[in-house]
Protein backbone atom coordinates (compact mmCIF):
# COMPACT_ATOMS: atom_id res chain seq x y z
CA UNK A 1 0.00 0.00 0.00
CA UNK A 2 1.14 3.36 -1.33
CA UNK A 3 0.20 6.26 1.43
CA UNK A 4 0.50 9.96 -0.59
CA UNK A 5 0.79 13.14 1.97
CA UNK A 6 0.43 16.19 0.12
CA UNK A 7 0.24 19.88 1.50
CA UNK A 8 -2.92 21.73 -0.12
CA UNK A 9 -4.53 25.14 0.30
CA UNK A 10 -7.57 25.13 1.91
CA UNK A 11 -9.78 26.29 -1.16
CA UNK A 12 -8.79 23.10 -2.88
CA UNK A 13 -10.01 20.90 -0.79
CA UNK A 14 -13.26 20.39 -2.44
CA UNK A 15 -12.03 20.14 -6.18
CA UNK A 16 -9.50 17.69 -5.25
CA UNK A 17 -12.85 15.74 -3.80
CA UNK A 18 -14.12 16.15 -6.99
CA UNK A 19 -11.16 14.49 -8.79
CA UNK A 20 -10.83 11.74 -6.34
CA UNK A 21 -14.30 11.21 -7.03
CA UNK A 22 -13.56 11.32 -10.69
CA UNK A 23 -10.94 8.97 -10.50
CA UNK A 24 -12.60 6.57 -8.65
CA UNK A 25 -10.06 7.20 -5.55
CA UNK A 26 -11.78 5.99 -2.42
CA UNK A 27 -9.22 5.63 0.27
CA UNK A 28 -8.25 9.26 1.45
CA UNK A 29 -8.33 11.81 4.45
CA UNK A 30 -8.11 15.80 4.72
CA UNK A 31 -7.07 17.17 7.87
CA UNK A 32 -5.61 20.26 9.24
CA UNK A 33 -2.43 21.63 9.27
CA UNK A 34 -1.02 22.40 13.02
CA UNK A 35 2.43 23.65 11.31
CA UNK A 36 1.01 26.26 8.59
CA UNK A 37 -2.32 28.44 8.65
CA UNK A 38 -4.21 28.03 5.83
CA UNK A 39 -3.62 24.99 4.94
CA UNK A 40 -4.63 21.17 4.64
CA UNK A 41 -2.76 17.72 4.80
CA UNK A 42 -4.24 15.28 2.31
CA UNK A 43 -3.56 11.76 3.01
CA UNK A 44 -4.00 8.98 0.20
CA UNK A 45 -3.97 5.59 0.11
CA UNK A 46 -3.44 3.33 -3.03
CA UNK A 47 -3.17 -0.28 -3.61
CA UNK A 48 0.76 -1.16 -4.56
CA UNK A 49 -0.49 -3.78 -7.33
CA UNK A 50 -2.31 -1.51 -9.06
CA UNK A 51 -0.37 1.82 -8.94
CA UNK A 52 2.84 1.95 -10.26
CA UNK A 53 5.55 4.99 -10.30
CA UNK A 54 4.15 6.09 -13.89
CA UNK A 55 0.46 6.22 -12.52
CA UNK A 56 1.50 7.98 -9.00
CA UNK A 57 3.37 10.46 -10.67
CA UNK A 58 0.92 11.12 -13.03
CA UNK A 59 -1.60 11.56 -10.27
CA UNK A 60 0.08 14.17 -8.78
CA UNK A 61 1.08 16.49 -12.69
CA UNK A 62 -3.00 16.03 -12.54
CA UNK A 63 -3.28 18.06 -9.38
CA UNK A 64 -1.07 20.32 -10.44
CA UNK A 65 -3.55 22.55 -12.70
CA UNK A 66 -6.12 22.58 -10.47
CA UNK A 67 -4.14 24.14 -7.99
CA UNK A 68 -3.11 26.66 -10.36
CA UNK A 69 -6.61 27.40 -11.41
CA UNK A 70 -6.93 28.56 -7.86
CA UNK A 71 -3.26 30.25 -8.30
CA UNK A 72 -1.58 28.13 -5.96
CA UNK A 73 1.51 25.77 -7.00
CA UNK A 74 1.63 22.31 -4.65
CA UNK A 75 4.42 21.30 -2.13
CA UNK A 76 6.48 18.37 -3.28
CA UNK A 77 4.33 15.06 -2.53
CA UNK A 78 5.61 12.44 -0.15
CA UNK A 79 4.97 8.80 -0.47
CA UNK A 80 5.31 6.27 1.87
CA UNK A 81 5.39 2.09 1.29
CA UNK A 82 3.24 0.81 4.25
CA UNK A 83 1.50 -2.55 5.00
CA UNK A 84 -1.84 -2.94 4.48
CA UNK A 85 -2.43 -3.81 8.44
CA UNK A 86 -1.07 -0.17 8.64
CA UNK A 87 -3.23 1.45 6.82
CA UNK A 88 -6.43 -0.13 7.92
CA UNK A 89 -4.75 1.25 11.56
CA UNK A 90 -4.30 4.91 9.58
CA UNK A 91 -8.25 4.82 8.30
CA UNK A 92 -9.54 4.18 11.84
CA UNK A 93 -7.93 6.74 13.07
CA UNK A 94 -9.67 9.38 10.69
CA UNK A 95 -13.47 7.71 11.27
CA UNK A 96 -15.61 9.21 13.89
CA UNK A 97 -19.51 8.72 14.65
CA UNK A 98 -21.16 11.03 11.62
CA UNK A 99 -24.53 12.60 13.11
CA UNK A 100 -26.29 13.87 10.15
CA UNK A 101 -29.96 16.16 10.28
CA UNK A 102 -31.93 15.15 12.84
CA UNK A 103 -32.41 11.36 12.88
CA UNK A 104 -29.47 9.72 11.34
CA UNK A 105 -25.60 8.76 12.74
CA UNK A 106 -22.51 6.79 10.35
CA UNK A 107 -21.34 4.79 12.74
CA UNK A 108 -17.23 2.80 12.06
CA UNK A 109 -18.84 -0.54 12.33
CA UNK A 110 -15.78 -1.39 15.24
CA UNK A 111 -17.18 1.59 17.24
CA UNK A 112 -19.47 1.13 20.01
CA UNK A 113 -22.53 4.03 20.02
CA UNK A 114 -21.65 6.60 22.33
CA UNK A 115 -24.99 7.21 24.38
CA UNK A 116 -25.41 10.55 23.74
CA UNK A 117 -26.57 9.78 19.70
CA UNK A 118 -28.49 6.67 21.12
CA UNK A 119 -32.03 7.58 19.86
CA UNK A 120 -30.86 8.16 16.41
CA UNK A 121 -31.14 5.68 13.21
CA UNK A 122 -27.57 3.96 13.08
CA UNK A 123 -26.22 3.46 9.92
CA UNK A 124 -22.64 1.13 10.18
CA UNK A 125 -20.16 0.84 7.85
CA UNK A 126 -17.00 -1.18 7.21
CA UNK A 127 -14.10 1.58 7.32
CA UNK A 128 -12.02 -0.37 4.38
CA UNK A 129 -15.47 0.27 1.91
CA UNK A 130 -14.84 3.94 1.89
CA UNK A 131 -17.14 4.33 -1.09
CA UNK A 132 -19.26 6.91 0.69
CA UNK A 133 -18.83 7.68 4.45
CA UNK A 134 -21.20 10.46 5.22
CA UNK A 135 -17.87 12.92 5.46
CA UNK A 136 -18.68 14.48 1.62
CA UNK A 137 -20.97 17.51 1.14
CA UNK A 138 -23.06 15.51 -1.99
CA UNK A 139 -23.41 12.08 1.15
CA UNK A 140 -24.60 14.52 3.64
CA UNK A 141 -27.07 16.77 1.73
CA UNK A 142 -28.64 13.15 0.38
CA UNK A 143 -28.75 11.96 3.88
CA UNK A 144 -30.59 15.38 4.84
CA UNK A 145 -33.34 15.29 1.86
CA UNK A 146 -33.90 11.47 2.81
CA UNK A 147 -35.03 12.82 6.41
CA UNK A 148 -36.83 15.26 4.70
CA UNK A 149 -38.64 13.62 2.27
CA UNK A 150 -40.88 10.83 3.90
CA UNK A 151 -39.48 7.58 2.68
CA UNK A 152 -41.74 5.17 5.35
CA UNK A 153 -43.17 2.38 2.73
CA UNK A 154 -41.54 3.92 -0.42
CA UNK A 155 -39.60 1.75 -2.88
CA UNK A 156 -36.27 3.76 -3.11
CA UNK A 157 -34.06 3.30 -6.43
CA UNK A 158 -30.14 3.84 -5.68
CA UNK A 159 -27.72 4.69 -8.77
CA UNK A 160 -24.54 4.85 -8.10
CA UNK A 161 -24.67 3.17 -4.47
CA UNK A 162 -20.90 3.12 -3.63
CA UNK A 163 -21.05 1.13 -0.23
CA UNK A 164 -24.81 1.37 0.11
CA UNK A 165 -25.08 3.80 2.89
CA UNK A 166 -28.09 5.84 1.33
CA UNK A 167 -29.90 3.22 1.00
CA UNK A 168 -29.26 1.26 4.05
CA UNK A 169 -29.72 5.01 5.69
CA UNK A 170 -33.65 5.03 3.84
CA UNK A 171 -34.39 1.57 4.99
CA UNK A 172 -33.86 3.22 8.65
CA UNK A 173 -36.16 5.63 8.09
CA UNK A 174 -38.61 3.13 6.70
CA UNK A 175 -38.12 2.71 3.53
CA UNK A 176 -40.44 -0.68 1.97
CA UNK A 177 -37.22 -1.64 -0.21
CA UNK A 178 -33.86 -0.84 -1.93
CA UNK A 179 -32.73 -1.51 -4.98
CA UNK A 180 -29.59 -0.01 -5.55
CA UNK A 181 -26.97 -0.29 -8.76
CA UNK A 182 -23.38 0.40 -9.46
CA UNK A 183 -20.73 -0.20 -12.16
CA UNK A 184 -18.32 -1.03 -9.92
CA UNK A 185 -18.08 -4.66 -8.55
CA UNK A 186 -15.79 -3.79 -5.59
CA UNK A 187 -18.81 -1.13 -5.15
CA UNK A 188 -21.59 -4.05 -5.17
CA UNK A 189 -19.41 -6.05 -2.85
CA UNK A 190 -18.60 -3.54 -0.29
CA UNK A 191 -22.92 -2.53 -0.07
CA UNK A 192 -23.32 -6.16 0.38
CA UNK A 193 -20.92 -5.99 3.14
CA UNK A 194 -21.79 -3.39 4.66
CA UNK A 195 -25.81 -4.61 4.14
CA UNK A 196 -24.70 -7.63 6.77
CA UNK A 197 -23.07 -5.07 9.28
CA UNK A 198 -26.11 -4.23 9.39
CA UNK A 199 -28.15 -7.02 10.16
CA UNK A 200 -31.04 -5.87 6.79
CA UNK A 201 -32.71 -8.71 4.96
CA UNK A 202 -31.38 -8.71 1.82
CA UNK A 203 -34.43 -9.40 -0.01
CA UNK A 204 -35.93 -5.86 0.55
CA UNK A 205 -31.87 -4.54 -0.12
CA UNK A 206 -30.93 -5.88 -3.70
CA UNK A 207 -27.99 -4.99 -5.15
CA UNK A 208 -27.31 -5.18 -8.62
CA UNK A 209 -24.11 -4.55 -10.86
CA UNK A 210 -24.73 -2.26 -13.75
CA UNK A 211 -26.39 1.31 -14.07
CA UNK A 212 -30.27 1.94 -14.85
CA UNK A 213 -30.59 -0.80 -17.25
CA UNK A 214 -29.65 -3.32 -14.09
CA UNK A 215 -32.11 -1.38 -12.09
CA UNK A 216 -34.93 -2.21 -14.80
CA UNK A 217 -34.06 -5.46 -15.21
CA UNK A 218 -34.03 -5.65 -11.25
CA UNK A 219 -37.34 -4.13 -11.57
CA UNK A 220 -39.14 -6.40 -13.56
CA UNK A 221 -41.94 -3.67 -14.25
CA UNK A 222 -42.52 -2.28 -11.21
CA UNK A 223 -41.86 1.33 -10.65
CA UNK A 224 -40.27 3.21 -7.66
CA UNK A 225 -41.38 5.64 -6.01
CA UNK A 226 -37.76 7.42 -5.22
CA UNK A 227 -34.80 7.46 -7.03
CA UNK A 228 -31.46 8.79 -5.42
CA UNK A 229 -28.88 9.56 -7.84
CA UNK A 230 -25.17 11.05 -5.96
CA UNK A 231 -22.97 10.57 -9.04
CA UNK A 232 -21.42 13.49 -11.29
CA UNK A 233 -23.43 15.90 -13.18
CA UNK A 234 -22.28 14.42 -17.23
CA UNK A 235 -23.18 11.20 -16.01
CA UNK A 236 -26.42 12.61 -14.40
CA UNK A 237 -27.49 13.95 -17.15
CA UNK A 238 -26.21 10.75 -19.80
CA UNK A 239 -28.62 8.63 -17.60
CA UNK A 240 -31.68 11.52 -16.86
CA UNK A 241 -33.65 10.61 -19.82
CA UNK A 242 -34.55 6.73 -18.50
CA UNK A 243 -35.39 7.70 -15.43
CA UNK A 244 -38.80 8.09 -16.39
CA UNK A 245 -38.67 4.52 -17.09
CA UNK A 246 -38.14 3.29 -13.71
CA UNK A 247 -40.39 5.62 -11.76
CA UNK A 248 -43.85 5.61 -10.86
CA UNK A 249 -45.86 9.20 -12.56
CA UNK A 250 -46.05 10.44 -8.98
CA UNK A 251 -41.92 9.53 -8.49
CA UNK A 252 -39.27 11.67 -7.31
CA UNK A 253 -35.77 12.14 -8.23
CA UNK A 254 -33.19 13.28 -5.88
CA UNK A 255 -29.99 14.54 -7.41
CA UNK A 256 -26.60 15.61 -6.38
CA UNK A 257 -22.72 15.25 -7.19
CA UNK A 258 -23.24 18.87 -8.84
CA UNK A 259 -21.37 21.68 -8.33
CA UNK A 260 -23.06 25.15 -7.28
CA UNK A 261 -22.51 26.57 -10.96
CA UNK A 262 -24.39 23.75 -12.54
CA UNK A 263 -27.46 23.80 -10.91
CA UNK A 264 -28.87 26.40 -13.74
CA UNK A 265 -27.74 24.26 -16.50
CA UNK A 266 -28.79 20.70 -14.80
CA UNK A 267 -32.16 22.12 -14.07
CA UNK A 268 -32.93 23.31 -17.32
CA UNK A 269 -31.74 20.01 -18.45
CA UNK A 270 -33.93 18.11 -16.51
CA UNK A 271 -36.92 20.37 -17.57
CA UNK A 272 -36.60 19.51 -21.26
CA UNK A 273 -37.36 16.06 -20.19
CA UNK A 274 -40.54 16.94 -18.53
CA UNK A 275 -39.14 17.16 -14.78
CA UNK A 276 -39.79 19.96 -12.51
CA UNK A 277 -38.03 22.13 -10.08
CA UNK A 278 -38.69 21.28 -6.44
CA UNK A 279 -36.28 22.62 -4.05
CA UNK A 280 -32.14 22.96 -3.65
CA UNK A 281 -29.68 22.76 -1.08
CA UNK A 282 -26.18 23.19 -0.99
CA UNK A 283 -22.88 22.33 1.04
CA UNK A 284 -19.86 23.80 0.20
CA UNK A 285 -19.44 24.24 -3.26
CA UNK A 286 -21.60 21.41 -3.78
CA UNK A 287 -25.61 20.93 -4.50
CA UNK A 288 -28.35 18.42 -4.47
CA UNK A 289 -31.55 19.47 -6.63
CA UNK A 290 -35.50 17.26 -5.43
CA UNK A 291 -37.42 16.91 -8.88
CA UNK A 292 -40.83 15.24 -9.73
CA UNK A 293 -42.56 15.38 -13.27
CA UNK A 294 -44.07 18.47 -14.51
CA UNK A 295 -47.14 17.00 -15.42
CA UNK A 296 -47.91 15.58 -11.60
Amino acid sequence: MWRLKLVIPQDLEETLIWKFQNLSIQAYSIESSNEQNNKLVLFVWLPSNKWSKKKRDGLVESLKPLAKSFGFKLDAPCWEKISHEDWSLSWQKYWEPCPIGKELLVLPAWMDLPVVFSERIIVKLDPGAAFGTGDHPTTRLCLEALQRYSVKDLRVLDIGCGSGILGLAALGLGAKEIIAVDTDPMAISSARRNAVINQVNLKNFRLSLGSIDALANELQGVKGDLLVCNILAPVIKSLAADFEQVLSSSGHVIVSGILIDQIEDITSFFASLGWQFIASNYQKNWALIHLCRSDT
